[in-house]
């Protein structure tokens, strides 16, 4: 069999090095993960596409023992993009006494990575929801008796002003059931309909708009072509509320907040361990500092929050309402911005788009 027709239909990415660090010979697999045709790559240096302190030394190491390295999760930089990839950089020589090539195998793992991480995200966060419920409903039994208790010593008390000590207790109460019953989510159906999200999105816009707060300059980037979607109008326009609302408060002190939306017609989008043939994409950008380090692997779970004054069930609660749509939220970046993607997947009976095709 022709050796160069099975480097062509090898999937991973391989890339002969030479002597001066330069690409001698790429196969169909590197054009693709580069996003360069071979005319392109051939001569150039490998560190002008790699640059990565591990990789390098990994390669000199190589080179001088002829050793084989396998390299795990090593994060490179691919048209601004980070691409998690696993590399595989082993000596080639074909007389002794020659300094080696280096033959490097590259496997990108984003789509893995992606899945594993969105697998974890949403097993803990169904365990924190169930905790939750739990821990809320145990609070919200003895609420109800401390507002009627407060209602009855209400009835008794003829002082003004100890009245207002139980319009306290009241008024306290009514306030942590409330709270009580957002960490428990919402159990009403789902009452879909066909629509245009930007419809949701606009409402949104408005929504804010007339917020006291600051100024708003909102940059649309909306794809006019996208098919109806099934969604609960209401829910759904809670979910990008929720989102909307935390990239203002994030520009807060700033003269003008800015946001951006956009969306997008994706094709086979893994969801939820289940990969669907369509789906559609709303980004939410906005130019606020940022989510913290320590906060971006927790960002969804309940009651997780960078504010003082924050409850921390905006997202907690977005993410719910986008899984019960059999969607999911991620957090991303958008040209270097803080992005909030929020992924729902066309139904196999919504314009005939096709069926979920299981992991």
């Amino acid at each position: 069999m022709n050796s160069e027709l099975v480097l062509e239909s090898l999937e991973c990415a391989v890339l002969l090095i030479g002597l001066e660090n330069q690409i001698e010979l790429v196969n169909i697999a590197a054009e693709t993960l580069f996003c360069k045709s071979r005319r392109v790559l051939v001569g150039i240096s490998l560190f002008e596409l790699v640059d990565n302190s591990v990789v390098t030394h990994s390669i000199a190491e190589c080179r001088e023992s002829n050793a084989k390295f396998t390299l795990r999760e090593i994060e490179l930089e691919i048209l601004n993009q980070p691409t998690l990839v696993d590399i595989t950089i082993s000596a080639v020589s074909s007389q002794r006494g020659i300094e080696p090539a280096i033959l490097m195998e590259i496997n990108s793992i984003n789509r893995i990575s992606r899945f594993m991480k969105e697998k974890n995200q949403l097993e803990r966060q169904q365990s924190f929801r169930l905790m939750m419920r739990g821990l809320a409903h145990e609070i919200k039994n003895p609420l109800g008796g401390i507002r009627g208790a407060a209602q009855l010593l209400d009835r008794e008390i003829k002082d003004p002003s100890r009245k207002e000590l139980t319009d306290i207790l009241i008024k306290e109460a009514d306030r942590l059931t409330r709270l009580v019953d957002r960490v428990m989510g919402s159990r009403e159906q789902l009452k879909p309909k066909r629509l245009n999200i930007h419809e949701v999105l606009e409402h949104v816009v408005h929504l804010v708009t007339v917020n006291e707060g600051p100024q708003l300059r909102v940059n649309r980037f909306y794809d006019p072509a996208l098919p109806e979607i099934e969604v609960d109008k209401e829910q759904m326009i809670q979910a990008i509320l929720n989102i909307v609302g935390n990239a203002i408060e994030a520009q807060e002190g700033k003269e003008t907040a800015v946001i951006g939306l956009v969306t997008k017609f994706e094709r086979f989008v893994t969801i939820n361990q289940v990969i669907y043939r369509q789906a559609l994409k709303i980004q939410i950008w906005d130019e606020g500092p940022g989510v913290p380090a320590d906060l971006k692997e927790v960002i969804f779970d309940p009651l997780i929050t960078s504010r003082p004054e924050g409850t921390g069930l905006g997202l907690s609660i977005t993410q719910e309402i986008a899984q019960r749509h059999k969607g999911v939220v991620q957090l991303e970046e958008f040209d270097g911005k803080t992005c909030f993607s929020v992924y729902l997947p066309y139904q196999a009976k919504e314009n005939n788009l096709g069926k979920p095709v299981n992991v």
